[in-house]
């Protein structure tokens, strides 16, 4: 039988390449989308104004929550009231939720995080992202993935941070980025397969992404240096004495291979270096 799921959010960045992952192995994907519709993203839906009850959840074997909503400007009530409206529509139809979380949920202050470590946010984003796991870990059928810095293309778009980047060096601007600053980055489409995996299987797990622990600004040299561009124009600085930044965010995993199947690639391998 034809796995079928609902990807919420996939309109997004993360969210097309879901459908398409989804697609690849032959499952029946549709989707979510705020704003303007893509192909793949049919159905509208405001996460904070619509009734999740109205989505065909009773229509699909899982759904892959990779909307964005955490960093919107709802006051927390708000928020955790959508946050169990949705979860609580999951369970009284006895479906499968995969949240995608992000790296956020740690303080930053020791980075290769595991799935063990307790979260420690320190921002209001962060303690967002640890209250949908909470709740969703409260399903009997559910898995969370944590990533940390989405890059590459999707459906021929480049992700934004990369994009603002190739805009500043063919403007010929020298760009500086933190040096001392670690994050784990992951291409779109190893994130999306590892939702893929997650969202067929039946494992009830908090999972990361491990990709190799790499600098902001060691990020964005090489993808300059992939996409063609003067990457010795992208220059390294300090980070200040500033505590509401995260130093460290990157990430290891205890189970990625056993739960996902597969190893995620390095920013110079995904983007062809």
């Amino acid at each position: 039988m034809t796995a079928r799921v609902l990807v919420v959010g996939a309109s997004g960045f993360l969210g097309r390449a879901v459908v398409d992952a989804l697609r690849e192995v032959g499952a029946q994907a549709g989707g979510t989308y705020h704003g303007d519709p893509r192909e793949g993203a049919a159905i509208p839906f405001d996460f904070f104004r619509d009734d999740p009850a109205g989505l065909p959840l009773s229509e699909v074997d899982a759904v892959a929550f990779a909307a964005h909503v955490e960093r919107t400007g709802h006051e927390r009530p708000r928020f955790l009231r959508a946050v169990d409206r949705f979860v609580g529509a999951c369970r009284d139809r006895g479906v499968r939720l995969v949240y995608v979380s992000s790296a956020g949920v740690f303080d930053g202050d020791r980075g290769s995080y595991v799935e063990s470590d307790e979260s420690t946010p320190k921002s209001r984003y962060g303690d967002r992202l640890r209250a949908f796991e909470e709740r969703a870990a409260d399903l009997a059928d559910a898995c969370i993935l944590r990533t940390d810095y989405l890059f590459g293309f999707a459906r021929g778009t480049l992700d934004p941070r990369l994009a603002r980047t190739r805009e500043r060096l063919l403007s010929g601007e020298t760009v500086r980025y933190y040096e001392d600053m670690y994050k784990s980055p992951v291409a779109v489409t190893d994130a999306a397969h590892a939702v893929v995996a997650l969202a067929l299987g039946d494992q009830c797990v908090v999972v990361h992404v491990p990709t190799p622990r790499t600098s902001v600004r060691s990020f964005h040299r090489t993808g300059a240096k992939a996409l063609g561009l003067p990457h010795r124009r992208v220059r390294g600085v300090s980070m200040p004495e500033d505590p509401s930044l995260h130093r460290d965010t990157s990430l290891r995993s205890e189970r990625f291979a056993e739960a996902v199947g597969f190893r995620p690639r390095s920013v110079a391998r995904a983007l062809g270096l």
